[in-house]
């Protein structure tokens, strides 16, 4: 017998190594240690979670922190990591040993009929009450290592969904971040372009006038026409960005989009421009970024899947003991009533070894495709990074050129006054001139709009806005 056990032992162990290890982890090259752009505006520096405060708006502050208190899809992904860590915790208990205690009572009839000839009888057997108590106990020896890979497996499935929540908070933050700026922007384009209105209507008025003096004429006033419709045809679609920033605040919020479309004229949009973005190595992306360590996760679980389904090779080894009573109620307390049993099994699907083969190749195959998913995931992530910052730097630029053009339109401007003051131009070249003005402040406000969104972009990218305990 034990010779026999001795073979069946070493032909699972064969079989095993027939099947091979599971693929190997791979290892990606790690990226470039700086940066494509260098500029004095990146600061080496520890990122922040609150990087949103660097505006400088009490009221975005609030609304981040509603968001991150009150949004509903940063709830669902709190629910979904709580039944990641109850399948870990279940996974690991299964390496223990499982038992349970047992109780009840059946009224019951053994046919006679299906007795061996020495108790049939033609009569049926009596009825009878039976009870019965007990407890059992069984563990199964993990000797081929599939119950702690699985273990192991579940545990990097709660780590990925750790990431996948940090994730989504970083995300919330900065959807919010965006749709405040979104409506920052609206608002203030909409100003200048009431502003322009205003200043065209002045023009508008003196060209009228210099047609009916003679020194002008009526194509004057229609090209001036043709300038204010376009400016009013612009007036409605920023109203309705406006409320669409607001109804997107509001689902952020969990609130009703209805009502703070109705409420929200009183939010403060106004915004400092920070001048400095913090940026650390590339290659600390790799540690930062949520949807990087999500998927090093998920690679790490798809690789112990692959572990443990070989486990199935081997025979399985399991240790029991049960006890109890069973007898008529009254008869509990005799004797006769106590049963034992306790002894080790073994089983093993030696026929089921093509079905066995079939899910080592299938979770070989998705430890495959996890590995690609995370080098991906890798390369994107650097990629995003690295164009963020780019683009903040590139806005930055823009801005910085936009301001200058305001400022030369804002010299226009007053020289045009000068001479107006000093009758050495007509009141119309001065109208002119604040138009020129009012559309230089346009391309400053959206450029100085698109630096600010930029910014907060490159911080999403970097890794920033999660924090380390998601309570």
């Amino acid at each position: 017998m034990t010779r026999s056990l001795f073979a069946t032992l070493a032909l699972a162990a064969l079989l095993a190594g027939c099947a091979g290890a599971p693929p190997p982890k791979p290892v990606p090259p790690p990226p470039s240690p700086q940066w494509s752009a260098a500029d004095p505006a990146l600061a080496q520096g520890q990122l922040r979670f609150d990087w949103w405060t660097a505006y400088g708006s009490a009221d975005l502050d609030r609304l981040v922190a509603t968001a991150l208190a009150a949004n509903f899809d940063l709830a669902a992904a709190d629910a979904n990591l709580k039944a990641a860590r109850a399948l870990a915790r279940d996974a690991r208990a299964q390496q223990r040993p499982q038992g349970g205690v047992a109780a009840g009572v059946q009224r019951l009839r053994e046919p006679s009929a299906t007795q061996p000839p020495i108790f049939r009888t033609p009569e049926a057997f009596p009825d009878q009450t039976i009870a019965s108590i007990g407890s059992e106990l069984a563990w199964e020896i993990d000797f081929a290592g599939g119950r702690a890979k699985s273990a192991r497996a579940a545990g990097a499935d709660a780590q990925a969904a750790l990431w996948q929540r940090r994730q989504t908070e970083a995300a919330v933050a900065a959807q919010v971040v965006r749709a405040w700026l979104d409506l920052g922007r609206n608002r203030e384009q909409a100003a200048v372009i009431d502003q322009r209105l205003a200043a065209l209507d002045q023009l508008m008025a003196m060209a009228r006038l210099r047609v009916t003096r003679g020194a002008g004429t009526a194509a004057d006033v229609a090209a001036l026409e043709q300038v204010r419709s376009t400016a009013v045809a612009e007036r409605p679609a920023l109203d309705l960005a406006q409320r669409n920033a607001l109804r997107r605040l509001a689902v952020l919020t969990g609130q009703d989009p209805i009502r703070l479309v109705s409420t929200g004229a009183s939010l403060d949009t106004q915004a400092i421009m920070p001048t400095h973005l913090a940026v650390h190595d590339p290659r600390a992306v790799l540690r930062m970024r949520p949807d990087v360590q999500r998927a090093e996760q998920q690679l790490l679980a798809a690789f112990e899947r692959a572990g443990a389904s070989r486990a199935a090779l081997y025979p399985s080894l399991s240790l029991g003991a049960s006890a109890g009573l069973a007898a008529p109620p009254a008869d509990l307390g005799q004797v006769g009533a106590f049963r034992f049993a306790i002894g080790p099994s073994l089983t093993w699907g030696i026929f089921n070894l093509g079905r066995v083969k079939a899910g080592i190749a299938a979770a070989d195959a998705n430890s495959e495709a996890a590995a690609a998913t995370w080098q991906q995931t890798l390369l994107a992530a650097v990629e995003e990074a690295d164009s963020a910052i780019d683009g903040w730097l590139s806005a930055r630029r823009s801005a910085e050129a936009a301001r200058a053009a305001r400022t030369a339109a804002d010299v226009a401007l007053n020289a045009a006054r000068s001479r107006s003051r000093a009758g050495l131009s007509s009141p119309f070249e001065r109208a002119q001139a604040e138009a020129d003005c009012l559309a230089a402040q346009s391309v400053q406000a959206a450029a100085e709009a698109s630096e600010r969104d930029a910014w907060a972009l490159a911080n999403l990218a970097l890794g920033a806005g999660w924090r380390s305990d998601p309570g």
